[in-house]
């Protein structure tokens, strides 16, 4: 009874492991098709509105709208929404000829679009990434979410490397690879496109951290799952503080882990009823935790198996999480040669093992309920 208690805590990991591995591969192989395959975006006449969230962003707004302007076609529009704004964002885009919307004004509201853009007042559009995003919301119907790429701040070379590396992971390659197994992606925040009629009358008020996920789940629930274009790209950098950096990690890292106990259990339970495979899907991809934690449990259960195996229990309990931890490390290399050439040396890539461990007060904080859950603007140049 005992060993098959320990058999299935350690099999828990391995599984979530080896969904982890399984995308990995997935996308290596999908990327060279992906790296050629950004080329001009298909003409469209419908009309598209690109809704800019903005909280004191007076400082970096207006390469954003430059970006969107460009791209705009003759019936579309930029609307800005500024939010609680202590500063002169409203005033700024204003006179950069955006919509704006100062929060809970009903002004201008003017005729529905055919396709809503959500975009991030900081990130900057690569050309034709509009397009792409629009284009593709209203041909299939579905929630379409851009490759958000993260770059490092001004000035600094090389702190950010192994960040950049699991960003590249988890925003690029594993949505290529769940595309390549016709698995849907989830919502990143920013770089997504609707049709309106999927947005119009849906609840998008909350105070949940990772609102952009519990999203992408009740829209796959409601038959439409999101589909990652990669020829779409938009870019963002980390924030510029060592401080900040953290408070960013943080709040996408406890979001993440809000998201798995509070909608995987239901997502997954409801695929069942419903025979709903790309709901399942996505509640599986969502059950894999940040990297650092992923390798923190892999070795608890390592220890754990090791001690079971010591006092008699099955081989099965050591040898399940030596595997994951293999699958770990494979699927690491292999991603590096994929993407993390760049930003991570070889040596900073020999010392990743020695990440997780540097991350241990980080979840306890989490786990303990002291951190906090409240959005905080994130500090950039």
């Amino acid at each position: 009874m005992l060993n098959g208690i320990i058999v299935a805590i350690v099999c828990l990991p391995a599984l979530l492991t080896l969904v982890w591995f399984v995308e990995i591969v997935a996308g290596c192989l999908a990327l060279s098709r992906d790296r050629s395959s950004s080329g001009a975006p298909p003409k469209r006449s419908h009309t598209t509105a690109v809704l800019i969230p903005a909280h004191n962003e007076s400082g970096g707004i207006l390469p954003t709208l430059r970006d969107v302007q460009s791209q705009l076609g003759p019936a579309d529009r930029v609307l800005v929404v500024a939010d609680n704004c202590s500063d002169d964002t409203a005033e700024i885009a204003r006179a950069a000829g955006a919509d704006v919307v100062v929060r809970h004004d009903p002004e201008r509201r003017g005729d529905p679009p055919d396709v809503v853009v959500i975009l991030d007042a900081d990130c900057r559009l690569d050309d034709g990434a509009l397009g792409h995003l629009s284009v593709n919301a209203l041909e299939t119907g579905r929630p379409i979410q851009s490759l958000y790429l993260m770059h490092r701040p001004e000035g600094e070379t090389t702190g950010t490397g192994v960040n950049l590396f699991a960003w590249r992971i988890k925003n690029w390659l594993r949505p290529l690879g769940q595309k390549l197994l016709g698995m849907p992606t989830q919502l990143f925040g920013t770089g997504m496109a609707f049709p309106f009629a999927l947005l119009a009358g849906r609840d998008l008020g909350n105070s949940r951290l990772a609102e952009d996920t519990a999203l992408g789940i009740a829209l796959t629930i409601a038959g439409r799952p999101p589909l990652f274009v990669s020829e779409a790209r938009i870019h963002s950098t980390f924030a510029a503080s060592l401080a900040g950096a953290d408070q960013q990690r943080h709040r996408w890292e406890k979001g993440h882990l809000d998201n798995i106990l509070d909608l995987v259990p239901g997502a997954l339970v409801r695929s069942l009823r419903d025979r709903n495979a790309p709901l399942a899907a996505l509640a599986i991809d969502m059950s894999v935790p940040p990297l650092s934690l992923l390798v923190l449990i892999t070795v608890a259960c390592g220890v754990l198996g090791g001690i079971a195996f010591a006092l008699g229990a099955s081989v099965a309990t050591l040898t399940i999480p030596m595997l994951s931890a293999l699958l770990l490390g494979l699927g690491t290399m292999l991603a590096w040669f994929a993407v993390g050439r760049d930003v991570l040396s070889v040596r900073r890539l020999l010392l990743l093992p020695l990440h997780p461990i540097g991350k241990v007060l980080f979840y306890n904080k989490i786990a303990s309920g002291k951190s906090s859950s409240t959005w905080v603007r994130t500090d950039r140049k």
